[in-house]
């Protein structure tokens, strides 16, 4: 079976090439390639087997190639992994879902909400498909520069068709990537969005100039306010003490090569939104996924006083002594909330 099946990667960003690079050193997995519409990124990973703009430091194995040709790219494939930028990927699918065979696992890798409409991918996706299409998620802690260095990894793969993602499974996992199953597609993909608010909450601490100890509970506490927001969305809260949940949480929150961490600390120490978003060099989703989810936490009254005081400080309402003693000073209560079934 070895050398037998092709995956087509669409994006050549750093996430795309590193899960090129994943594919490419299971044994199931003979070629893979990857559609991008920069024609010099191509000539460079077909020529000289480096992507000149990400992760240029790593030599691409030669049976990963590329091509501006979606048609080519899809041609034969048996898994598609996309990897284009979440709020990029509805008007992509809205040019391109013809070519798109929805009999072909289709794994999405991007994470966060559509800002736009408010949607997740999944249900973008079951709208333009009408519900036909093999959808997969793949989330979980997983820096595109450490899978590149085949330091050994973890994540998840969600899918409500219980034979997808085993298909997943087997064909992506590898010596340096080990991937799990579930079904909580939802849960999946709203723990992919919302970690990003917590990073930069936890990054607004330190750059406060608060320690270990304030970082830590804040991360943990955060859990259950990811998990109250997920209700509204019918996802299981289990799914938040998994990879894709506290897994993924504690790499963007404590991570070094973390973006939106490292827009926090710098709003911690007082500088504009404006001026970090400018200097900038990648999309700090969390951002603008933090005003959405604010929004949402008020006209759905869900109980999340961190996220609400961490868009209210970073807005300039409340200083950090102020925001502070607010967390502090709430009433006392429970570390856990009640189920219905330790109430019977």
């Amino acid at each position: 079976m070895a050398n037998k099946y092709k995956v087509c990667v669409l994006g050549s960003g750093a996430f795309g090439t590193a899960m090129a690079h994943c594919a490419i050193n299971n044994p199931y997995i003979g070629r893979v390639q990857i559609y991008a519409r920069n024609q010099a990124i191509v000539e460079s990973i077909n020529q000289q087997h480096r992507n000149p703009k990400f992760l240029s430091n790593f030599t691409l194995h030669p049976d990963i190639t590329a091509t501006t040709d979606l048609q080519q790219a899809l041609y034969q494939a048996n898994y598609v992994l996309s990897c284009i930028p979440t709020q990029e990927l509805h008007q992509f699918v809205q040019a391109n879902k013809q070519y798109i065979d929805t009999k072909v696992p289709f794994v999405s890798c991007s994470k966060g909400i559509i800002l736009k409409s408010g949607k997740l991918i999944s249900q973008m996706l079951s709208e333009e498909f009408d519900g036909k299409l093999r959808y997969a998620c793949l989330s979980g802690p997983s820096f595109a520069a450490e899978l590149m260095q085949n330091n050994p990894s973890c994540v998840v793969v969600a899918s409500q068709d219980t034979k997808t993602s085993k298909l997943v499974q087997l064909g992506l996992s590898g010596n340096f990537l080990r991937i799990f199953t579930q079904s909580d597609v939802v849960g999946v993909e709203l723990a992919g969005a919302l970690k990003n608010l917590v990073a930069i909450g936890t990054g607004v601490l330190d750059g406060a100039g608060f320690g270990i100890n304030t970082q830590t509970a804040y991360v943990t506490r955060s859990v259950g306010e990811m998990q109250r927001f997920a209700r509204i969305y019918g996802a299981s809260k289990h799914t938040f003490y998994g990879l894709a949940g506290f897994g993924d949480l504690m790499l963007t929150s404590f991570g070094s090569l973390s973006r939106n961490r490292a827009f926090g600390i710098k709003v911690g120490k007082g500088e504009k939104v404006e001026d970090i978003l400018n200097e900038s060099k990648g999309v700090v989703e969390g951002w603008p996924t933090l005003e959405l989810v604010y929004k949402q936490a008020q006209e759905n009254n869900i109980e999340m006083p961190m996220t609400l005081i961490l868009h209210d400080f970073i807005k300039r309402k409340y200083s950090k002594e102020q925001s502070i003693q607010m967390l502090m000073n709430r009433a006392f209560q429970d570390e856990f909330e009640p189920t219905f079934e330790d109430l019977l």
